[in-house]
Parts: C-alpha cells; sequence; structure tokens
C-alpha cells in the first residue's frame, strides 16, 4: 500500500490527471471500501504532501495541484456511489463548510460516505454564508447536518450557526468536526444534538445506525 500511496503522490503533486485515471483504472479492484480507500490512501497521500509542503520540498502551487488532484480522483469514485433509485426515500443530510472555512477535501469524503450508505446528500462546499444555511435548512427540512470547521478564529461563527439552526426548533441531528471540534468543548454552547465525529468510522456509524436525539456529545472529533 505504501508503493500505491507514494505513487499517487507523485502524480498527484505532477497534477498528471491522464496517469491518475490510469492508475484509477488498473487499482480499483483493491478490494478497499469507500472508507479505507480514503483511509488508507487518499489521507496519506494528502499527509504526504503537506509534509513537503512543510519542508519545502514542493511550492504552494503544487500542494493546491495535488489537493485539485486528488479531488478529481475522488470525483471518479463518487460516480459509483449515487443511488438515485433510493433518493426519495433516504434520509437526507446537508453538509457545508462554515463561512471562512476554505478546506472541504475531508467533507467530500463525508459526503461520499454518506452516499455509499444510500443518504441524499446536498453538498454545500466551503465557506457558506450561515443566512443561506439556514434558507436551506428551513427550505430543504435534512435529517442531518455535517459542519466542518478547521480554524480556530471561525468558534465564535460556528455557535452563531449552531443557536440559528436550534431556533428553527427543528429535530435535526448535528455533526461537527474539523480540528476546532477537537480543541474545544463544544458542551458549553448548550446546544442539542450536536454529535463530534473522530473519523470516518464515526461517520459511518452514524450513516448505518443513526443516532439517538438524547445521545450525548462526544469528546473529541475530526470532520
Amino acid at each position: 500500500m505504501q508503493k500505491q500511496v507514494r505513487n499517487l503522490t507523485e502524480m498527484a503533486i505532477a497534477g498528471d490527471l491522464p496517469e491518475i485515471h490510469k492508475w484509477y483504472q488498473e487499482n480499483r479492484e483493491l478490494s478497499l471500501t469507500t472508507i479505507d480507500f480514503y483511509e488508507k490512501i487518499i489521507k496519506p497521500v494528502m499527509e504526504r504532501v503537506g509534509i513537503l509542503w512543510e519542508r519545502n520540498s514542493i511550492s504552494v502551487a503544487e500542494e493546491h495541484l495535488a489537493t485539485a488532484s486528488i479531488d478529481y480522483l475522488m470525483t471518479q469514485l463518487r460516480y459509483q456511489l449515487l443511488h438515485p433509485q433510493f433518493l426519495q426515500e433516504a434520509p437526507s443530510i446537508l453538509l457545508f463548510c462554515l463561512e471562512g472555512e476554505q478546506h472541504s477535501l475531508g467533507l467530500k469524503m463525508v459526503s461520499d460516505v454518506f452516499r455509499e450508505n444510500k443518504w441524499n446528500v446536498k453538498f454545500l462546499g466551503p465557506s457558506v454564508p450561515t443566512e443561506e444555511i439556514i434558507k436551506t435548512i428551513d427550505k430543504w427540512e435534512p435529517d442531518a447536518i455535517g459542519i466542518s470547521v478547521a480554524l480556530s478564529p471561525l468558534l465564535p461563527k460556528l455557535k452563531e450557526c449552531l443557536n440559528m439552526i436550534q431556533d428553527l426548533e427543528r429535530e435535526i441531528d448535528i455533526l461537527v468536526g474539523g480540528r476546532v471540534a477537537s480543541l474545544y468543548n463544544l458542551q458549553e454552547f448548550g446546544i442539542e444534538n450536536v454529535h463530534l465525529c473522530n473519523d470516518l468510522r464515526d461517520i459511518e456509524s452514524f450513516a448505518v445506525n443513526g443516532l439517538s436525539k438524547s445521545q450525548p456529545v462526544l469528546p473529541e472529533g475530526d470532520l
């Protein structure tokens, strides 16, 4: 697996989409679930890219190119996870990054885990204004919401968003993840139905089993 990670890292940094597509076609039968593929290949690739960038071994442009390349690869996988025949009766989840949060690759992994488990997913992407989030919730009435936030300065924005969702007075499970979720005790917010997710396994557990409305907030998370 390390060889696969190393080779894919090199292709991603080079932005070689034809080779990445070829690699995917040749390795799509690795007998990995979506989560295993992300945990054992995609995440290690992005970690290697991050280390190389920190060491100044690659440029900012190459780091961005690698991210875009991995996003392309994930798109290839996503086509296999769509189950349109189930969407009418499927549970629904709304996924987004808080306004000011630009990193959405991890949340895309989350969206794919839900799609694989036959959820109806709406992915709003990075940096979504809170007012638009509330409008979408009010219009679409999702069963659950997933929020990604990694930047500490956005903690007040997270609390504001959670309060506005609570003001809707609807029973909606809220999943929160990202670096901020692991650094702060969000129980102090006093918001009900908030679940902190540690990794994609937590996400899969929710997607498969759901969480009771009275279940307490978990201690830490990384969505």
